[in-house]
């Protein structure tokens, strides 16, 4: 009766044993992700840029850069050999501004772009170097657009993180259950002959 209660110990501590590294095992920091209040506005108007998956309190660096440039609405002026547009589109500068995020490694900042044109916004991290991106539409008024009502979080390409059962923990989980059930039938077994030679 000890050898088996000795042998089902064992059994059950090795399934233990080649459970718990898969339990301890360490999965990476889900990706930053970011976005816009509203992905369509017009020159002026505030909106919000706002991300999380960065390190609680880091320092973030905001960059706003502009895409392509709407086409030019001047009027034409021909020579008879060539037309000219009264009206050149310069390419715009990036702008780049400072938060922080809070505890939970989130932030929320209040933006507005006077330019029409297709803008990227960019959140990097001063100590992780996470980096997340949205963009922005800024429409000159009556060109009829409609409201797009906010872009969704940007895909970075990374998948999100494994939280489920590891394959060898549940492996040896079920390695430890038949050890166990193994055990347990041997003793009833033994119970059983033992009972019945002492009986005869």
């Amino acid at each position: 009766m000890k050898k088996t209660l000795a042998a089902i110990a064992l059994a059950g501590s090795i399934a233990l044993i080649g459970a718990v590294p898969a339990v301890a095992a360490t999965y990476p920091a889900p990706p930053a992700n970011a976005a816009v209040s509203d992905g369509t506005v017009g020159p002026g108007e505030q909106f919000v840029f706002r991300g999380n998956g960065f390190l609680a309190g880091e320092g973030l660096t905001i960059t706003v850069t502009p895409g392509n440039p709407p086409a030019a609405n001047g009027s034409s002026v021909s020579n008879g050999s060539r037309t000219v547009p009264t009206k050149i589109t310069l390419p715009l500068a990036t702008d780049t501004f400072s938060t922080t995020a809070d505890a939970n490694g989130a932030f929320a900042y209040t933006l507005s772009i006077n330019e029409p044109g297709v803008y990227t916004l960019t959140a990097t991290g001063a100590t992780s170097g996470k980096t997340a991106s949205a963009t922005v539409t800024v429409v000159a008024s009556g060109t009829g657009l409609a409201n797009t009502g906010g872009a969704p979080l940007a895909n970075t390409g990374a998948g999100l993180a494994n939280t489920g059962a590891d394959a060898s923990l549940v492996l040896w989980s079920l390695v430890g259950a038949g050890a166990l059930a193994a055990g347990a039938t041997s003793v009833v077994v033994v119970r059983r002959r033992a009972k019945a030679a002492a009986t005869a």
